[in-house]
């Protein structure tokens, strides 16, 4: 498996983060009550699975290697890290939002947030992982693939996500994205 590949998978079990996220600030702009550790549950798989596991790959080990290829992958790294940062923010902004209790500012920062990502992704998948496919070696990916497997995912983080899927996306029994982002890929 490509180094590639592996991202996109992860970015696959963001964007289901990014929906429930999503549900939840359009609860909250039709006044229905979402509980605060679902929230919590939330930002801590931005923190853990979005950030610390999956960006820092990116940063750590994708990104160098990719630097080391060309100059001229410069520009466009130097931009998926300041969308990185930003993404960082606007996470923050999250907490502070749950800290206060502000609602409007909880929709603020979480549509901003899915936003940002989101077609943060959508760049990563179409643009970056093309350049990364054709610039790589084999023996490249493979090491930083070697370098991706050092990173371990907390399986309790996925079972939240999935019990938060399970709570907000779901409507008769049958769940359902907010947004057809699954179809794009």
């Amino acid at each position: 498996m490509k180094c590639t590949d592996l991202l996109f998978q992860d970015h696959k079990i963001i964007l289901r983060c990014l929906d429930v996220l999503e549900h939840m600030a359009a609860r909250v702009q039709n006044d229905q009550p979402f509980e605060t550790e679902d929230l919590q549950a939330v930002l801590r798989f931005l923190r853990t699975f979005a950030d610390d596991h999956h960006q820092t790959k990116e940063e750590s080990a994708l990104f160098p290697e990719l630097r080391r290829t060309s100059a001229a992958q410069e520009g466009p790294l130097r931009h998926m890290l300041f969308e990185h940062d930003q993404e960082r923010s606007l996470v923050e902004g999250l907490e502070e939002a749950l800290l206060t209790k502000s609602g409007m500012e909880f929709v603020h920062f979480a549509n901003r947030l899915t936003a940002l990502l989101g077609n943060h992704i959508q760049k990563e998948d179409n643009i970056l992982f093309d350049i990364v496919e054709r610039s790589l070696s084999t023996e490249q990916d493979d090491r930083v693939v070697s370098e991706f497997n050092k990173f371990q995912i907390n399986p309790e983080l996925l079972v939240d996500l999935r019990r938060l899927e399970w709570k907000y996306l779901r409507k008769d029994g049958v769940t359902y994205a907010v947004k057809a982002r699954a179809s794009a890929h």
